[in-house]
């Protein structure tokens, strides 16, 4: 009984988190169409004239950025693992590959042009993809070591990192909704934003790296690839 509540809630949960992406999602496909288009700097700020190596960059990140917050809630069902655990293994590398692409798409794109809100959102959001693409590749070292509770740690903290820009996007969402956009400027330089800098994925690592702590031991023997 407490297993068919657990799978329930699991599936409750995911049902949830699939309608609140959506809006992401079109967002996402949104700025991949107008990135293609000629005179994309007209239509959006990320997107510049003559800077093809910056904007596919922005394109790359966009598109691969997309797909891993799609995938990534699929590799933690435990059933999943259990079950198809091949489909696990070929699921995280899949996952790990759109990690690194994501992340050095979007700290090349920063190196280059930089962020709309000046050098410490330049700095933290480069911050920001050097953790995703080190999380990525510990994942595929400790699973390729054999180190099962390696990698069930660098497993959350990626998992985490990769819903970044989504949770980036629900922050934004629930502040404006309750106090209109308080603290919130254009060029995001207000409070909010300059808070927001690190809020989306800082406080989030810490989280994990305190859970991890606490329940360490009782995942040594974690399910991650098998021979």
């Amino acid at each position: 009984m407490r297993i068919r509540r657990s799978g329930l809630a699991t599936g409750v949960l995911l049902a949830v988190f699939y309608l609140t992406l959506l809006p992401f999602v079109a967002h996402g496909v949104g700025m991949i169409g107008e990135g293609l288009w000629q005179g994309a700097a007209r239509r959006s700020y990320l997107f510049a004239d003559g800077e093809n190596v910056g904007n596919a960059a922005m394109l790359v990140h966009i598109l691969a950025g997309t797909f891993l917050v799609v995938l990534v809630p699929l590799q933690l069902l435990k059933g999943l693992r259990l079950k198809y655990n091949r489909f696990h293994r070929m699921m995280g590398a899949c996952l790990v590959v759109l990690a690194l692409i994501t992340g050095l798409a979007g700290m090349s794109y920063i190196s280059l042009r930089g962020t709309i809100g000046g050098p410490l959102m330049s700095a933290a959001f480069f911050l920001y993809g050097l953790c995703l693409f080190t999380a990525a590749l510990m994942v595929a070292r400790s699973a390729m070591e054999g180190d099962r509770a390696g990698h069930w740690a660098w497993g959350l903290r990626l998992f985490w990192l990769a819903l970044g820009s989504w949770l980036y996007r629900v922050h934004y969402t629930l502040w404006y909704l309750l106090t209109g956009g308080l603290g919130s400027e254009p060029d995001f330089s207000g409070p909010f934003d300059l808070a927001q800098n690190f809020a989306f994925f800082l406080p989030y690592l810490l989280a994990v790296q305190v859970w991890i702590a606490r329940n360490r031991s009782a995942h040594q023997n974690a399910l991650i690839t098998g021979s």
